[in-house]
């Protein structure tokens, strides 16, 4: 055999034996006992545990490992037992030539993965992923002070070691879906489902342009908000190293939302044929993130942006923002319904954040605003210290706000007829249930009182040590019905306690000027202060308490002046803890329903037309002739009424003493928060009245009291604006038999004092029942 045989025979045989070796490789090496190994480096570090069937070495679809079957699971005491991630495989694919140097060079592929983000408690199972002790071990590993030791050079070696031995020039994600659950104790609710979502990284390595390219297809439909179509995000990452050791990275991207369709309430409308992007480049090192090329691709909006952010001292940022236009009309194709209001429209938007993201506190944070929608006009400035606890100032001046046309198209419809109707519904329900069912109807009224304010933890933390100033002037605000002139407010917060130092404004056609008092540490809140109302159309107040009444009681001008204290705000609340004292005076007006004395008038009427002296023998068609008068015209005048009130316990305190032409009318009543009416009057007819009446009939003097007075007892019930009235009927049956009987008695004495022979009868019989110890009176002499 020559040696050129020997050469080819070696060779081949090499081949071979590299073949065979590579067949039957897969199944000598067995990958599933690094598999412990695997699951402890992950517990250690993460609140996590992974789990896998098999991991095994392929050939033929490529040099690599399979990793089949992973999940990991969340350990953490708030989602202990949930599933973070799956996929049914994971492949890492290596180059031959160097695995043979001892290299691990090659791209990481992962198809199809599930990962589930879960929300509960305040948290979320990404957030509880990395464990504290690792956390703090990997800072003081890279702490600026440790980086100039000594010591940290065999750390370096250490490190150089490994990652000359592995080098990912590639990793790929593909058709990834995440889903979104809220956890409310052992029930999980699905909120959102985001599919289709890719991410490839390529071209890795030092100073390479390593590309990073994300999308998503987005199809979400929840709560007056669309959107479908593809979000993407392409970022070129160019990184240098400092031997092992990360210099710095110069980056440029796009965030892109140019084929995607939203649509929020059809106040905002964006179809794929508009561009909205965000393009932004800056470099970063270890110490530093800048931002300096930011730019918003909206329509006609110009935007700029610059932002610093530390990356060792406590993420210390320091952002400055500019974004403005001349003309808003472009927006009129995403905005429909203020495209009227964007015609030639205007806005400037500055910015200014400096502090650490991390410690709100430091946040000193300025935003003005200046911007002209419609007829609208509006000049904010907010100026901020400190996030938590809240310190600055807010301040707005407008001439023109038309708030219902900017904000309403973007507010959920509420549909209140049918609230109301179900609340009726509810109402009526609990007032036909049976007495054994209510203890479900107080429990059901407690848990209405739960819709009290009521500050949440995270607020009270903002208002501790809080000092907080607004100032707002606008010469006209507009708000659904409601249209303001002269709106005035100048507030305070400063820890719990919020001061209301001025509030005034042009409303009810006239003038309302206030100023109170708020304690937010308590529930339910209690404020008290005091509320002018001067020249104010009374009509317009019920209507905006009863919105869907038809007309108003109570018609006319009236100045209304009050010092009041009250707990909560609910109508429940206010019905038990609202307390006030005042003075009204009605500069004109009149009274469009039947006057209490008209109501009682009828029911006078209407006790006469019964018979209830029939057992008499009087005249009862002449009886019969009474009638109190009932002015067919319902409307009084109010004009120079005047009187004090008082509001206990949420309910209005009516003790008030009224002359008018029909008479004198004193009230003891009280009027509820829903209306209600209760309590009892007394009336005493005018002279005119009472005159009026003996002319009608001669029995009406025998329903005068011992004063001579037509006097009536009237007890009230209903509402103010439909009140009802019964008249005491007793104390007019007894005066009328007394003074019926007495008026009797008196004519038969006349009439003895006229017959002398009767007279003469008369003392005889006095003097015998003297005579025999008889007291005369007894017989009636």
């Amino acid at each position: 055999m020559n040696t050129k045989m020997k050469w080819i025979i070696g060779i081949s045989s090499f081949f071979v034996t590299i073949i065979v070796i590579l067949f039957i490789l897969p199944f000598l090496i067995d990958f599933n006992k690094f598999k412990p190994q695997i699951q402890n480096a992950v517990a250690e570090k993460m609140n996590a545990r992974i789990n896998f069937s098999s991991a095994k070495l392929t050939i033929f679809t490529g040099l690599g490992i399979v990793i089949k079957d992973v999940t990991i699971e969340n350990t953490d005491e708030v989602f202990m037992g949930t599933e973070l991630f799956k996929v049914k495989e994971i492949k890492f694919k290596t180059e031959l030539m160097q695995l043979f140097k001892g290299k691990f060079v090659g791209t990481i592929d992962i198809k199809n993965p599930e990962v589930n983000i879960l929300r509960g408690s305040g948290k979320t199972n990404l957030t509880t992923l990395a464990k504290k002790e690792s956390f703090k071990k990997t800072n003081e590993e890279h702490s600026p002070q440790e980086e100039s030791l000594p010591s940290q050079v065999g750390n370096s070696k250490s490190s150089s070691s490994f990652t000359d031995k592995i080098l990912i020039k590639s990793f790929e994600i593909r058709n990834a879906t995440f889903n979104l659950f809220n956890v409310n104790g052992p029930k999980e609710r699905l909120v959102a489902k985001v599919e289709n979502t890719n991410l490839i990284i390529s071209n890795i390595g030092s100073g390479k342009d390593t590309k990073i390219d994300f999308s998503t297809e987005v199809d979400y439909s929840e709560n007056d908000v669309t959107a479908k179509g593809l979000i993407s995000l392409a970022l070129n990452v160019n990184t240098e190293l400092n031997g092992t050791e990360w210099k710095n990275s110069l980056f440029n991207g796009k965030l892109s939302f140019d084929k995607l369709d939203i649509n929020f309430r059809n106040a905002f409308v964006k179809k794929k044929s508009v561009p909205f992007n965000l393009a932004f480049a800056g470099i970063a090192n270890p110490r530093l993130l800048t931002i300096d090329d930011f730019k918003l691709n909206l329509q006609s909006i110009d935007t700029k942006a610059k932002v610093a952010l530390s990356l060792l001292d406590k993420s210390n940022a320091n952002i400055n923002f500019l974004v403005n236009s001349n003309n808003l009309a472009e927006l009129g194709e995403i905005l429909p319904q203020h495209k009227d209001m964007l015609l030639n429209a205007t806005l400037n938007l500055k910015g200014k954040i400096e502090g650490y993201l991390t410690a709100p506190e430091t946040l000193d944070t300025n935003i003005s605003l200046q911007s002209k929608l419609g007829d609208s006009d509006i000049n904010l400035l907010f100026d901020s210290k400190s996030f938590k606890p809240l310190k600055g100032s807010l301040k707005i001046q407008s001439k023109n706000l038309f708030l219902s046309k900017i904000i309403s198209p973007f507010m959920a419809k509420n549909n209140s007829k049918d609230e109301e109707k179900n609340q009726s519904k509810a109402e009526n329900k609990e007032e036909n249930e049976s007495p054994s069912s209510s203890a479900n109807s107080e429990s059901k009224k407690q848990d209405l009182n739960k819709d009290e304010f009521s500050l949440s933890d995270k607020q009270k933390k903002l208002l501790s040590g809080s000092d907080f100033s607004t100032e707002i002037s606008i010469g006209k605000l507009v708000y659904e019905n409601f249209n303001f002139t002269n709106f005035i407010l100048n507030s305070k917060i400063k820890n719990y306690t919020a001061t209301l130092n001025k509030f005034s404004m042009n409303l009810f056609s006239g003038n309302l000027t206030s100023n109170m008092n708020v304690d937010l540490a308590v529930y339910p809140i209690m404020y008290n202060g005091n509320l002018n109302l001067n020249n104010v159309k009374v009509e317009e107040i019920y209507k905006t308490i009863k919105a869907d009444a038809k007309s108003s009681p109570i018609e006319g001008s009236a100045d209304i002046k009050m010092t009041f204290n009250a707990k909560g705000y609910s109508r429940a609340s206010l019905s038990k803890y609202l307390n006030a004292n005042g003075s009204f005076l009605f500069n004109d007006g009149t009274l469009n329903t039947k006057s209490l004395i008209s109501l009682a008038g009828e029911q006078f009427n209407q006790f006469i037309k019964s018979g209830p002296f029939s057992s008499l023998k009087i005249d009862n068609n002449s009886l019969k002739n009474l009638s109190l008068s009932d002015d067919k015209d319902s409307k009084k005048s109010l004009k120079n009424q005047k009187g004090e009130f008082e509001i206990r316990n949420g309910k209005l305190i009516v003790r008030n003493s009224i002359n008018t032409e029909q008479g004198f009318l004193k009230l003891d009543a009280d009027i509820g928060i829903d209306e209600s009416l209760t309590g009892s009057a007394l009336y005493i007819a005018s002279k005119s009245v009472k005159e009026q009446l003996i002319q009608q009939s001669n029995y009406a003097k025998y329903l005068l009291n011992d004063k001579g007075e037509f006097e009536l007892t009237l007890y009230l019930a209903g509402t103010v604006s439909k009140p009802e009235v019964t008249i005491n009927t007793e104390p007019l049956q007894k005066r009328f038999i007394k003074n019926a009987s007495k008026e009797v008695t008196n004519k038969i004495k006349e009439e003895i004092k006229k017959n002398p022979e009767v007279q003469k009868l008369q003392d005889d019989a006095k003097k015998l029942l003297e005579k025999n110890g008889i007291d005369p009176s007894q017989f009636g002499f």
